[in-house]
């Protein structure tokens, strides 16, 4: 049977060549031994069988079967083209890719986590003898939980307001009658500035500023209350820029439908806009609740014994860095749950979108 017009002379194209991927996942895997025999060296020792089972034979073997595969595949796809097998032909291929591509990952985590023991176990264990001292870890864990309290405190009290003062600055500036100008402008001019401002100056200002005033009651808090407000000034702006971007979010429509049924503009606010905002903006309102938890570190330039503060007390008693080093981890345990929670909000946010 002869072949229809404009078929005769076709040549289907050949798979995606892997070569490229092959060569950089063993020149990776090849830097990845020399760390690991590096490494095993100076964590276990320069000689004897344990350096060169742990240093050289585990490593290929863990790095070089995905390799060895993914040529074996790349060699497959070249001999069936050959025998015209191009569908099975550029599955091979495809599947050849898959596992250069793995084989770079896995090689590229081999070698940083040894690049990393490298560094903290070399020049004697310098590093970890300074940041990862695990008896001085231990002594001065206690009180850095005692101190962890008061970066809670700080943490929640200032969110609270944060979210409140938040909402009434975004509500604020998003008033639509002409009348309320004013209110527009001055709530849009409190979240440029106070969004412009470092929290660390702006704790600076009100724990040290307010004492000296000589106001009555004003200047006598208590430090840790000095520290909520500041950073509820910092926060209530940005909180006002979430809660005007999920405000925005919703459908206008949604406003009109409720106002022609004869529900208050107060009532639209309450029971459409504000709920369905707050499914909107639970992400990104608890991502930057996590900033504020970090920046509560902020409150040691005013003296107040924090997490940070009692750890810097550990330290320069110890000439050592690796009580500031546990607060890092007790900061990421903290965190690191709250982190997942947002992944998962968001994650269950984009479902419900994709299912609308």
């Amino acid at each position: 049977m002869s072949e229809p017009p404009g078929v005769q002379g076709f040549s289907p194209a050949r798979p995606l060549s892997t070569s490229r991927y092959l060569g950089s996942a063993a020149v990776l895997a090849l830097l990845a031994v020399v760390l690991c025999y590096q490494f095993t060296g100076a964590a276990v020792s320069r000689s004897g069988a344990p350096h060169l089972l742990l240093g050289i034979v585990l490593p290929v073997l863990v790095l070089g079967g995905p390799i060895l595969a993914a040529y074996r595949r790349s060699k497959l796809s070249e001999r069936e083209w050959d025998e015209h097998r191009h569908t099975e032909a550029r599955a091979s291929a495809a599947r050849s890719r898959n596992a250069s591509v793995s084989s770079l990952g896995l090689t590229g985590f081999v070698a940083v986590a040894a690049l990393v023991g490298l560094l903290i176990v070399t020049n004697d264990g310098a590093v970890q003898k300074t940041f990862f001292n695990t008896s001085f870890m231990a002594k001065s864990l206690g009180d850095i939980f005692r101190a962890l309290t008061v970066n809670i405190e700080i943490a929640v009290g200032a969110q609270i307001l944060a979210m409140a003062f938040g909402l009434l600055l975004a509500i604020g500036r998003l008033l639509p009658d002409k009348g309320f100008w004013p209110v527009r402008i001055l709530s849009i001019a409190y979240i440029d500035v106070f969004r412009g401002i470092p929290s660390v100056v702006l704790i600076y200002l009100v724990c040290f500023g307010l004492p000296l005033t000589d106001v009555p009651i004003l200047s006598k808090g208590d430090p840790v209350v000095y520290a909520i407000v500041a950073l509820a000034l910092t926060y209530s702006a940005y909180n006002a820029e979430l809660y005007r971007a999920g405000i925005e979010s919703i459908n206008k429509g949604q406003t009109s439908a409720a106002l022609s049924m004869g529900l208050s503009q107060k009532d639209v606010l309450r029971f459409v806009i504000l709920p369905q905002m707050s499914r909107n903006i639970a992400a990104p309102m608890l991502s930057q609740f996590i900033g504020l938890q970090k920046d509560t570190a902020l409150v040691i330039v005013v003296g107040i014994i924090d997490a940070f503060s009692q750890a810097k007390i550990y330290s320069a008693n110890d000439f050592n860095l690796s009580a500031v080093t546990a607060v890092c981890f007790v900061f990421v345990l903290i965190t690191i749950p709250q982190t997942r929670f947002v992944d998962y909000l968001l994650a269950r946010s984009g479902t419900k979108l994709k299912r609308v």
